[in-house]
């Protein structure tokens, strides 16, 4: 097995797991494991789905006598044992092995830090001389979009959908997770691919993957303090075509928010999500940090969003 560096731990796979830094000499936090044969567990109780914004079935995650099961249609099926230390995935025939790393590194291995009791948050986020900016919404709301503008600028990426955070003291800080990014073709048409690589998305048929860090668009591999959080949403009927609005939200609707935009492996244990609930309670309870944001959904319009992102974390 080859040992990487991902979310600032490492990872031991027989999978090749692209641009991620090689951990060798280190004691693996994670262990992913591709199987010959099928896995033979099946789901026991209720289990939950996600869906892409069409409304086709992207994952279901169920428990099993080992663990949790994460299926993929059509794709392959993840094992994550009970203590969220090792996955094995079976995929389905004709599922390259790229695909597989994909699925593991975006979806599966978020999943099993939340089963270690760690905090990741469906968010993308890019480092600014401010600190980190993460931004957080409903699949479609242009979450990697926004990403994708500022790292065109130079700005490192931290991670396009999955952001540890880590509490230490006063401090909150965004772990970088790996170097990718995943846009609609009309975005990549308007900001460029700065000479990457592009590959299709396994599960998101239309969207491209691109791997950054080998070219003009950077990505951090440090811990970056977080500066601002903020949720995307649509501009109020009312609002000028122009407009740009960020507001403060009350703690109370920052929880909510945050709540909603976690991944979670189970939905069973109470006492993992009431020390989840703590440890988000105190993020939003964090004085001007997190903030709804505003503005007509027009690819024109991204260097004056920046602008305005940018003016905010400065004050």
């Amino acid at each position: 097995m080859t040992a990487y560096s991902a979310f600032g731990l490492v990872v031991a796979s027989n999978v090749p797991l692209p641009g991620l830094l090689n951990a060798a000499g280190r004691r693996p936090d994670f262990v992913l494991e591709l199987r010959r044969g099928p896995i033979r567990e099946r789901s026991i109780g209720r289990r939950h789905a996600l869906r892409s914004p069409n409304g086709t079935l992207s994952l279901t995650i169920g428990r099993c006598r080992s663990g949790f099961l994460v299926r993929f249609p059509g794709l392959a099926v993840f094992l994550v044992s009970r203590d969220g230390q090792k996955v094995s995935c079976a995929p389905r025939r004709g599922t390259r092995l790229r695909i597989v790393a994909h699925l593991f590194l975006a979806q599966v291995l978020p999943l099993a830090l939340s089963q270690r009791g760690r905090l990741v948050l469906h968010a993308s986020a890019v480092a600014t001389q401010h600190g980190a900016v993460a931004f957080l919404g409903a699949a479609g709301q242009g979450k990697s979009t926004l990403s994708a503008s500022f790292v065109a600028r130079s700005f490192p990426l931290l991670t396009d959908d999955g952001l540890l955070l880590v509490e230490d003291g006063l401090m909150l800080a965004g772990v970088p997770s790996y170097p990718e990014i995943r846009l609609w073709p009309d975005v990549l048409a308007v900001l460029g691919d700065g000479g990457l690589a592009v590959h299709d998305v396994a599960n998101r048929a239309g969207k491209k993957r691109l791997s950054v860090d080998n070219g003009s668009w950077p990505f951090s591999r440090e811990a970056v303090p977080v500066r601002r959080m903020y949720v995307l949403g649509p501009p109020e009927p009312t609002a000028r075509p122009c407009a740009v609005n960020i507001t403060a939200l009350a703690p109370r609707d920052a929880f909510i928010e945050l709540v909603k935009h976690t991944y979670r492996l189970d939905l069973d244990d109470r006492t993992r999500l009431r020390d989840e609930f703590d440890s988000i309670g105190r993020i939003a309870a964090r004085p001007s940090l997190v903030y709804r944001l505003a503005f007509r959904r027009d690819l024109s319009r991204l260097p004056a969003v920046q602008a305005a992102i940018l003016e905010h974390c400065r004050q």
